[in-house]
């Protein structure tokens, strides 16, 4: 007989998957497989080759507030995304590192193009999963900027400076007259 920590787990487990998204937003980009201007949008939908030619695209509906096309349904590409989540530390701001394999060459040539302006390139992540991904829920990590994409041979990898969390105020509000008791 099972431990019931192990029943227990086994009782939340589903069939559904989870797809991580990643969306690079500069001013001067355009994505070249959906000719989305400003941002180009990325899917870790794992298929073999031949399923991504018939269906290059994973269609989600994003949150009411993103930055661009909120609440719409949009397309991502379709690409291996390997996402590594900044690491704590207490110098400076954590850098996140994403790798993306097998894209378009003309999407690594928008990112490396769009990292030497003067602009930040601004990165958001979102987790959505496949029952759920077209009620405009997902799970968002906002905040990373693009500091340096680097071509290697399996594809293009970008080191992005994570949100500085840590000195976020609370509700995102600094503290003023509404707070009398906090000796401003």
């Amino acid at each position: 007989m099972p431990h019931p920590s192990i029943t227990a787990s086994y009782a939340y487990a589903t069939d559904d998957v989870e797809i991580a998204t990643v969306e690079v937003r500069h001013p001067e980009i355009t994505d070249p497989g959906t000719g989305t201007v400003g941002s180009i949008r990325l899917a870790s939908v794992f298929a073999g080759p031949a399923e991504i030619e018939d269906t290059p695209f994973f269609e989600a509906k994003l949150e009411p507030d993103a930055p661009i096309q909120a609440g719409e349904t949009v397309q991502f590409n379709r690409a291996p995304i390997e996402i590594v989540r900044p690491e704590k530390t207490s110098l400076g701001v954590p850098l996140a590192r994403f790798r993306f394999s097998n894209v378009d060459a003309r999407i690594t040539k928008a990112l490396i193009a769009a990292s030497k302006t003067l602009d930040p390139v601004q990165i958001t992540i979102r987790g959505f999963t496949l029952s759920t991904r077209l009620s405009g829920q997902p799970e968002v990590l906002d905040g990373f900027e693009l500091v340096d994409p680097v071509i290697t041979g399996a594809g293009v990898e970008v080191t992005a400076r994570a949100p500085d969390v840590i000195n976020t105020p609370f509700h995102r509000q600094f503290y003023d007259t509404r707070f009398p008791l906090l000796g401003l």
